[in-house]
Parts: structure tokens; sequence; C-alpha cells
């Protein structure tokens, strides 16, 4: 403890005014705490003095992470601890202690080739993820100088392993059965690269996302609304895309002031229940039950394909002269062009359970290709030999047209 030791001058003083002094007794003062011991008192962390480097990194309105975690870490004996806690009952998140020596010597690599020697003078914890007695904590390594770097440590059972990170995002999520995500990375529980998500884990342009539920660590299954209607999704993070993506009839015309609560019902089968409860401004309560099959991207009842395709498609992938094609109602179809206004071609359809029968005027026999997808956004169909069985490869998209 630091003391403050009278000077012997002092005692002098002291005795010539009449003073008695006890032997070589000392006169001990306490200095008052400074935050970051207060604080650590305050969460039961009683040997303080005992750790090196401490610091402490408590989340608040102001700072980039705020999920409400006091995060003390340091070194104590020379091992590396790290100790979490709730700020809203201060119970413990996460209270670790490494069973190896803490290395602060480090080369650490600068990008293009460059490294350079350096000593840690400062960690911080940024956040605590566990997992039951695991846990993935982001850290921020200070040298001293006029630069840091993050780092992600993994630890699993007895193991740790410690990912630098490229970038500045040090936040951290929870994601699909026990892997976390970090910027644009999926990560596994022992730190290992699942995948990266080259255009993120987010949702751009959905306007309000009601719900996203994961079916693996790469798709997620998911809903929103726009100014254009209600829809459900099935994004792949690995892609980027959308592998489907649906309008919900139904759901069109609610007020956009509506207040709307989506919920999953059931996803014990391909086929999800999604259950919909609306208030309209004026107090009207309304409830919307709908089936999605998560496979195709089909809404149950809505799924007549001989109804579905009627309308005018703009082609989205293959290689073809036409950008459009329009299906009628009367079984006729038509080919068109924006990229060339003289291109058309016309002919007749028909729509055999999953098959697309397409005859052009100028020919006696069809077209036969397999409807991979259909509904009310989207058309993937793959053409096939004249058997009607074998593929020939040839595949095209097509996205409605509003």
């Amino acid at each position: 403890m630091k003391t403050f030791r009278l000077l012997a001058t002092s005692l002098l003083v002291a005795l010539g005014m009449g003073i008695s002094s006890c032997g070589d007794d000392e006169l001990e003062v306490s200095p008052p705490l400074n935050n970051v011991e207060q604080m650590c008192l305050e969460y039961g962390i009683a040997d303080y003095q005992n750790i090196e480097l401490l610091s402490l990194f408590k989340h608040g309105d102001n700072t980039a992470i705020n999920i409400g975690q006091a995060n003390f870490s340091g070194l104590r004996d020379n091992k590396l601890w790290l100790a979490s806690f709730n700020i809203e009952d201060k119970s413990p998140i996460i209270n670790w202690t490494d069973e190896s020596p803490f290395n602060r010597n480090r080369r650490i690599y600068k990008g293009y080739g460059e490294y350079e020697d350096v000593t840690i003078q400062q960690i911080t914890l940024l956040q605590a993820m566990p997992f039951n007695q695991d846990f993935v904590a982001s850290l921020s390594y200070s040298f001293g100088k006029d630069y840091s770097y993050h780092a992600l440590l993994f630890k699993q059972s007895s193991q740790t392993k410690e990912v630098q990170l490229k970038d500045s995002r040090f936040g951290i999520g929870a994601w699909y059965e026990n892997s976390i995500i970090n910027g644009k990375c999926c990560y596994s529980l022992s730190g290992d690269t699942i995948y990266i998500a080259e255009k993120g884990f987010g949702y751009s342009n959905v306007g309000v996302l009601y719900t996203s539920e994961l079916l693996s660590y790469e798709e997620a299954i998911y809903s929103h609304r726009d100014n254009k209607g209600f829809f459900v999704g099935k994004r792949s993070f690995k892609l980027g895309e959308d592998l489907w993506h649906i309008q919900v009839p139904q759901l069109n015309d609610e007020p956009a002031d509506a207040k709307i609560e989506v919920s999953v019902e059931d996803k014990s089968t391909p086929v999800w229940k999604f259950n919909v409860n609306i208030i309209h401004y004026d107090g009207t309560k309304k409830n919307v039950t709908f089936e999605v099959d998560t496979d195709n991207g089909t809404i149950k009842g809505q799924d007549d394909y001989a109804s579905l395709i009627i309308g005018k498609w703009k082609m989205t992938s293959g290689n073809a002269v036409a950008t459009h094609v329009t299906y009628k109602n009367d079984g006729t179809f038509e080919y068109t062009s924006t990229e060339n206004p003289l291109y058309n071609e016309v002919g007749k359809y028909k729509i055999d359970g999953n098959k697309l029968y397409e005859m052009f005027s100028d020919e006696d026999e069809w077209i036969i290709s397999d409807i991979l997808l259909l509904n009310s956004m989207t058309l993937s169909v793959q053409e096939l030999e004249a058997d009607g069985v074998t593929p020939t490869g040839q595949k095209y998209s097509y996205q409605r047209v509003e």
C-alpha cells in the first residue's frame, strides 16, 4: 500500500510542541482510490493491487459497444486475466486467468509485408461472450505508440487461440450453433474461419426487418416490409444474395403507420407458419397467418405454377438474346429485348407438373424445361433434352417486373 511517511524534521517540530511520539511508529495515510480501483471493489475484485496493467472498459451510451458490460483485464502473476460483469446487477459473465504466462513482446504484422517488434503496454477487454464454460473475448492491445490492434481470443476447454483482426471491427455477435461473427467473418468456437461473407451479415434496403431465423451458418429466412409490400426471403450470407424472395399478397394493403409484429409459430418442417399481428392507428386489430415452403419459396395455397407464371419477367442470368419474357393467360408467350428493339419472338406454352413446355411460332417441337423455382417474384428454369429428362446445362433465372 502506498504510504506517506512524516519527515524527521516534522517529528522534531511536533516534539518541540510537547507532542510525544511512541518509538518509531509511522503515520500511514491511504490515498484516494482512482476510478478503476473503486470499480474493482464494487465488483468484488479485492486483489486489484496485484494485477499488472489493470484496465477497465465500461459500456455506456458513449462507447462503441454498449451491451451493459463492465470489463476488467490485466496480468495476474504474469498471466492474462479477464473478468466481465453485467452492469445492471453486477453478476459475473466470465472470470478467467490463463494457465500459461503472457508474452508481452510481439511481432505484429502491419500489412504489405511489414512487421514490427512491440511490447504491449495496455490490455483492454472490450467485449466478452460466454458459451457455458468457454468464451470469446474481443481485446485491444496498445503498445505505447500511435496505433494499437484488436484481436479475438477464443477459449475452448483448456485451449486458447488468438486471432489478430485485419480491420477495427471488434464487435462480436452470436451466430449459428456456438459460432460467432465479426466483421465479415464467421468463426467456430475454436477460432477457425468457417467462411467469409463478402457482403456482410446484414440486410440492406429492406425497410423494416421483422424476423431473421438462421437455418445454418450460411443461410437465414427473414421477413420485412418496404414501400412495395410485405416479403419473406431466404438469404445466403456466403453468396451475398437472396436465394428466393416472395411477396405476401394479403399483407400488401396495410397502411404505412400500422404496427406489425411477426413471429414464426412452427419451424418443425420445411413449411414454416408465420403469424402476423397488426394494429391500425384507429385501434383496429387484425391477424394474418400464412405458410411458406422454405425450400422453394412458395406460399402454401399459391403454388399453382400455371397462375404464378403469368406476367412479365426480366432475365437475370442466362445466355440469350431476349432480356424479357411475358407469359400470358391465354397460353401464349412473347420474348423481347431492351437491347435490340427489333427482336421479338412469340409462341405458345403449357405447364405440366414442374415442367414448362414452349413452342415458338416457327417451330413444331416443344422446348422442355424443368421449373427449378417459381414463386411470386422469381422464376428459374433449366432446359432439358428432347427426352424431357436429361438436363442440357442451360439455366435461366428471371425476376418479375412490377
